[in-house]
């Protein structure tokens, strides 16, 4: 589709091998104890379903006892026929669909796709529907160029019934972003806002993540103030070509880096190939290779036009990708952080705070006996729990 604002560049027909695909399987079959979760993105995965169904089909019949796998994918939906989605349902493929909403946001996604993906939304709310509820989130990116048609595209979403809907900002547009345009965000999330609210009232969901926070969050404490969880070294991927990075935001097969802050930080943080002896050494010390590139921690240290983080109430709660640091045009400090993502947290986590918190099944078990039957009571209960277990 070649998103105006996707980061991925230069953009090429490229595949993995299925020797590849399986190494990278079995190094992480081989190793630890805990659950898996094995992704799969590109470009468009879909285009190469039957390495995916290849790659499901050798993990289940490898994965060790007492060990369970977790697929995912991200995929843009133009492909996801009917067979796919029947096999994403049987394999509770956590599925992410890259979707902007309205025709006028999607038109500058890809233009003319709006259509088959609103079809598409309505065959697997028919079809496939306990999947569409538990198993779909819509990725729903913000860019300067669409943002006057951010609100219509979540009450667009949330008239499809969609259950997940994850709003996160562009990383690759930040000079087309003017520090003015943060009361037009303000504004498109108010409005937000109020149709959610209208939603949650009448059907108890709060399919907003950014919302879901509910009034008096708790803040949970963070040391070191990491900016995302490359620094724990827990996850790697793997390119193409078969070469291992600990992030797909820096993945050489797209990512031509012409920042040459980047390109003197990720250098180091580079792993080998799949298939190199050297690959587990290497993937021991990733944590301090991290530390050495000095994005990734210390996130009170930044700053923005909006001002520094270290001051800002919402530090410990936001999340801003050190990717985008690479992308702010002529930056060549490592703490100077996107104006488009800074203002995206500060306004959308100032919503979150406002949200009430959803309702618990205590909560709920709570209500008056005079208002309800207690036969409602009980069913209210069961379907509470219900969707906390599927949560």
């Amino acid at each position: 589709m070649r998103c105006g604002y996707c980061y991925q560049s230069p953009k090429r027909l490229r595949s993995a091998a299925w020797s590849t695909i399986r190494a990278s399987l079995d190094l992480v079959l081989s190793g630890g104890r805990g659950d898996l979760g094995i992704g799969f993105s590109g470009g468009e995965p879909l285009l190469e379903f039957p390495l995916m169904r290849r790659a499901v089909a050798h993990v289940e019949k490898t994965c060790p006892a007492g060990r369970d796998a977790t697929y995912y994918v991200s995929t843009n939906g133009t492909l996801l026929t009917e067979e796919i989605a029947a096999f994403l349902e049987e394999h509770r493929f956590e599925t992410q669909l890259s979707f902007d909403g309205v025709a006028a946001a999607q038109d500058l996604r890809g233009r003319g796709t709006f259509s088959s993906l609103d079809r598409l939304l309505d065959r697997l709310r028919t079809k496939h529907s306990d999947f569409y509820q538990r198993n779909v989130a819509i990725a729903l990116t913000v860019s300067p160029r669409n943002l006057e048609h951010l609100a219509d595209s979540v009450a667009y979403f949330l008239r499809k019934a969609a259950r997940r809907i994850v709003i996160a900002p562009s990383i690759a547009s930040d000079g087309d972003w003017g520090v003015e345009r943060i009361d037009e965000l303000d504004a498109q999330f108010g409005r937000i806002f109020k149709s959610s609210l209208a939603h949650y009232r009448k059907t108890g969901e709060i399919p907003v993540q950014i919302l879901r926070g509910g009034e008096g969050a708790p803040v949970r404490a963070r040391t070191r103030w990491l900016m995302c969880g490359v620094g724990h070294g827990r996850g790697i991927t793997v390119d193409v070509d078969g070469q291992v990075y600990g992030c797909s935001m820096f993945v050489g097969s797209y990512l031509k880096l012409d920042s040459p802050l980047l390109r003197g930080r990720v250098e180091g943080m580079r792993l080998g190939r799949i298939d190199d002896p050297g690959l587990a050494r290497r993937l021991t010390s990733f944590p301090a290779a991290v530390r050495r590139a000095g994005m990734f921690h210390r996130k009170d240290r930044k700053h923005s036009a909006y001002g520094r983080c270290g001051e800002c109430r919402y530090l410990a709660r936001c999340f801003l990708c050190p990717a985008s640091i690479g992308f702010v045009p002529g930056n060549d400090d490592p703490d100077r952080v996107s104006d488009l993502c800074c203002a995206f947290n500060m306004v959308s986590l100032k919503y979150g705070e406002r949200f009430p918190a959803p309702q618990s099944p205590r909560d709920i078990a709570r209500v008056p006996e005079g208002a309800v039957t207690l036969m409602q009571r009980w069913k209210a209960l069961a379907e509470a729990a219900t969707d906390a277990g599927r949560a």
